[in-house]
């Protein structure tokens, strides 16, 4: 009687042979473990000619479309004034402060000094995440003839920061800041892109 390890090293050359030809075989038709969404041939079917081009037909060649040249990017005009929202805070400039931010033309309720610069005849520009209810409202006020606002005030969920420079008022407002500090980077780009 032969023992275990005699019987297993017999069949398992056997085991191995049958293994690979059944993986060589499924190799022969695509589709056999899963089959693919397109038709496979069948006995039925019968091969169609393809058109081939004719010497009476001429054939066309597409003719190059020219490259766009010096167009200007969309903008979004200010919810206020007259100030373009490209000069008070640049794309660039919104890309690093969220990527997921873009100009929006719906500011909602202003808040605090925002709306006093409103009152007071200057430009607020909005942004706003684009899957989300965050915002980033910008509010600028030139010549302010005795405009005041805290340092930094919570309307809500939003902290609104706002900061003079010469003869320029700025606020920004947005759920991101909760200190004037917060928002002092935004703060300093506008008053440098107003020059």
């Amino acid at each position: 009687m032969p023992s275990r390890t005699q019987r297993i090293r017999r069949l398992l050359p056997a085991a191995i042979i049958a293994s690979a030809t059944a993986l060589a075989l499924t190799g022969c038709e695509p589709g056999v473990l899963a089959p693919s969404e397109s038709p496979s041939p069948s006995a039925s079917s019968s091969p169609t000619a393809t058109p081939s081009p004719s010497a009476t037909t001429p054939v066309e060649s597409p003719e190059p479309t020219p490259a766009p040249t010096g167009s200007a990017l969309p903008t979004t005009p200010p919810v206020a004034g007259d100030v373009p929202c490209s000069q008070v805070y640049t794309a660039d400039q919104l890309y690093a402060f969220n990527p997921n931010f873009a100009p929006s033309s719906d500011a909602g309720t202003l808040p605090g000094a925002i709306a006093d610069i409103v009152d007071a005849g200057g430009t607020v520009c909005a942004y706003q995440h684009v899957t989300g209810g965050d915002r980033l409202v910008v509010g600028v006020l030139q010549q302010p003839d005795g405009f005041q606002a805290p340092a930094f005030e919570t309307v809500g969920d939003l902290g609104v920061a706002t900061a003079p420079s010469g003869g320029t008022i700025v606020s920004v407002a947005s759920q991101y800041f909760t200190s004037e500090q917060d928002a002092r980077e935004v703060l300093d780009q506008v008053l440098a892109n107003l020059g």
